[in-house]
């Protein structure tokens, strides 16, 4: 083709084919941060026909006093301090409740005397992203068979309560849950039903405590709870036997009915400890005692869990 006859690649048509056709945000403000233009994929988003009836507007006017102050601070930075802002995650409520989470980078304007007359922004939607981060970090603190937290964000809860508790003067306690002759299940059942069962005994135990507690499976048949916010360590003896009474009805696991019952150990803040490791192994060696003394919950004793009267755990 001859030289003549290409396409004339003008700024102004490069520019059209850029904010007619890209799958991102892209807008320029002034000073005011008034929008002076727009891609079309953003006029779209926020149900308009045609660019030109948002200029003029503001994102308060847009997306409303919450959002659109947000966007004004770091607009009004990006244009006063001269620096760049890149990469920055929003997220903004819709109107049908859904959340709508966004990656923007915003810079300055220059005008040929080198003053900052406005800036650019390019805003683009990233809410699979978010959703594949989100679920990626579930599966990493929750437990995959019964959904519960699992032992590395009940430590991190746990950690929480403590500073709280320290703070407050408030105790909390710990009970630490094995069920009983649960190898039987699997052995008589099959261990589908083992994991149904698992799955049932996590839902009992999260309906009978608060939303402000923590139930946690550690493995196995093993089961954490924290109850937090307790202002006397008699209220224990109530909570447990409420623990101690989710098991007295027998689960109907497809068409078998089982039974079985839990050994529960307890701890209490800041009786038995003052940190997360030493509250865990009170509660885990006062299970033991449930055991071995066929109780169905035992308080730590005084003596914490120092193994000096020829009680060793398992």
């Amino acid at each position: 083709m001859p030289m003549s006859a290409q396409i004339p690649f003008t700024d102004e048509l490069c520019f059209r084919a850029l904010m007619d056709n890209t799958a991102d945000s892209i807008y320029f403000k002034d000073r005011e941060c008034r929008l002076q233009r727009l891609s079309r994929k953003m006029a779209l988003s926020l149900g308009f026909t045609t660019q030109t009836e948002i200029y003029g507007k503001t994102d308060i006017d847009l997306y409303g006093e919450e959002f659109g102050k947000r966007t004004l601070l770091d607009d009004l930075k990006v244009m006063e301090t001269e620096e760049p802002i890149i990469g920055l995650i929003e997220s903004r409520r819709l109107k049908d409740g859904q959340i709508n989470w966004t990656m923007a980078s915003k810079l300055p304007i220059y005008d040929n005397n080198g003053i900052v007359i406005g800036l650019m922004g390019i805003t683009r939607e990233i809410n699979d992203l978010k959703e594949n981060e989100m679920n990626l970090q579930y599966l990493a603190t929750h437990d995959s068979l019964t959904d519960l937290p699992n032992r590395y964000l009940m430590n991190d809860r746990l950690g929480q309560i403590l500073t709280q508790s320290k703070r407050s003067k408030l105790i909390f306690s710990v009970f630490y849950i094995d069920l009983k002759d649960f190898k039987k299940v699997n052995d008589s059942f099959g261990h589908k039903v083992g994991d149904l069962l698992l799955q049932e005994v996590a839902k009992r135990l999260k309906d009978c405590v608060r939303p402000t507690d923590t139930v946690a499976r550690l493995g196995g048949d093993e089961f954490v709870i924290i109850f937090a916010g307790m202002t006397r360590a008699e209220d224990v003896i109530v909570v447990a036997h409420k623990v101690d009474d989710c098991f007295d009805k027998s689960f109907l696991i497809e068409e078998h009915r089982v039974k079985v019952k839990a050994s529960i150990g307890i701890s209490l803040f800041p009786d038995h400890g003052e940190d997360q490791e030493t509250l865990l192994k009170a509660a885990d060696y006062a299970m033991y005692l449930s055991k071995q003394r066929a109780k169905n919950f035992v308080i730590c004793p005084p003596d914490k869990y120092t193994l000096d009267k020829g009680e060793q755990p398992e």
